[in-house]
């Protein structure tokens, strides 16, 4: 199916190409032209080499999957150009069926003196249109495997940042332990459903923001329970925000740099607010902490850390230039990361947007 489609397509644009030609030719010839004969012209002239390319494309496929050595894929192209050359020739003569390119040959006195003046032509015109399909080919190919990449690096991305995640949530749930090991086993506990959540989902490269902001809350009521009610939480998310999608895990690793390196600091505690809104054709987040700011990151020579370093990674290879995570620190009064991905809802999504992409 997807064959008849590139071919319907390709012989569309050819015909549209040529019927100028047919126009003028009936022009130059004393007719009166007209713009619907020119097309149904350059439709049918062009119908031979379209059925020769829906051919060429099946064969092509099929020889693929042969694995042939090249000269033997070579000889194997050129006898099938040679027969199909060959048959566009005899149907000409046979049934007056002008071919694209070889019109002249339905003029020839006898079949010998049309195969002397068709058949060079006719296999220049073949090699130009095997060209096509073979760079046709080659660029799907190469979209695929550019899909399939971005694709697993995603997945290399979500697998570096689930353990670093899971390491410093244990890492806490270890010096819990040793203070209140009701709580800590209360945590284990919840940590346990958050990773089944987070496995449920891990397929998915988008999910709708109110699953992301329900994953996020299970994490934070860890984080509460660790911070021994140091933390408080406000949500701010507009109602036609719920259903936009976003990377899945996209808020986690930037609330937890609120925590750790902001909020974790502080003896008195502190707070989070998230607010998600759409503005335009735009989703827009921000996480915004009372924390000390970037000015804890002047020991790493301002370098970012895995979290914040992974979210700007995601976002570049699923929407490019569209996306972006902006930092805005007040050193001392707090830290906002703002990101912002266009807006599209769930039931519109297609989860494979730059051809897992």
């Amino acid at each position: 199916m997807r064959y008849v489609a590139y071919v319907v397509l390709g012989w569309i644009i050819l015909s549209l190409l040529c019927a100028p030609g047919f126009y003028l030719r009936s022009a130059a010839a004393g007719e009166t032209p007209y713009a619907d004969t020119a097309l149904g012209a350059a439709f049918v002239a062009s119908l031979g080499w379209a059925m020769s390319a829906f051919l060429l494309l099946v064969f092509s496929a099929w020889l693929n999957r042969r694995r042939l050595r090249t000269v033997a894929w070579l000889g194997t192209h050129l006898a099938l150009g040679v027969v199909l050359v060959l048959v566009l020739l005899l149907l000409m003569r046979w049934w007056s069926w002008p071919v694209l390119g070889l019109a002249d040959v339905l003029q020839m006195p006898d079949l010998s003196a049309a195969l002397a003046v068709g058949w060079p032509r006719g296999l220049a015109l073949y090699t130009a249109l095997w060209c096509v399909v073979q760079i046709g080919g080659s660029w799907r190919r190469y979209t695929r495997l550019k899909a399939q990449l971005v694709s697993a690096e995603l997945r290399r991305l979500r697998t570096q940042l689930n353990p670093h995640f899971l390491f410093n949530t244990l890492n806490a749930i270890s010096e819990l332990g040793y203070t209140d090991p009701e709580a800590a086993d209360r945590t284990i506990t919840q940590l346990s459903g958050l990773l089944r959540k987070s496995l449920d989902e891990s397929h998915q490269q988008e999910i709708a923001l109110r699953d992301e902001l329900d994953f996020l809350r299970r994490y934070l009521d860890i984080q509460q329970t660790l911070q021994r009610g140091r933390l408080q939480i406000q949500f701010d998310v507009a109602d036609n925000a719920l259903n936009a999608r976003v990377p899945g895990m996209i808020l986690q690793p930037l609330v937890e740099n609120a925590v750790t390196h902001g909020i974790g600091r502080s003896s008195a505690g502190g707070s989070i607010r998230l607010r998600a809104q759409r503005e335009d054709e735009r989703l827009v987040i921000e996480i915004e902490d009372n924390g000390w700011g970037l000015v804890i990151a002047a020991p790493r020579g301002g370098r970012e850390g895995i979290g914040i370093g992974n979210t700007r990674a995601r976002l570049n290879y699923l929407y490019g230039e569209l996306a972006g995570l902006e930092l805005n620190s007040q050193p001392g009064e707090g830290l906002t990361a703002r990101i912002y991905i266009p807006f599209h809802e769930a039931y519109a999504f297609d989860e494979n947007p730059h051809a897992d992409r």
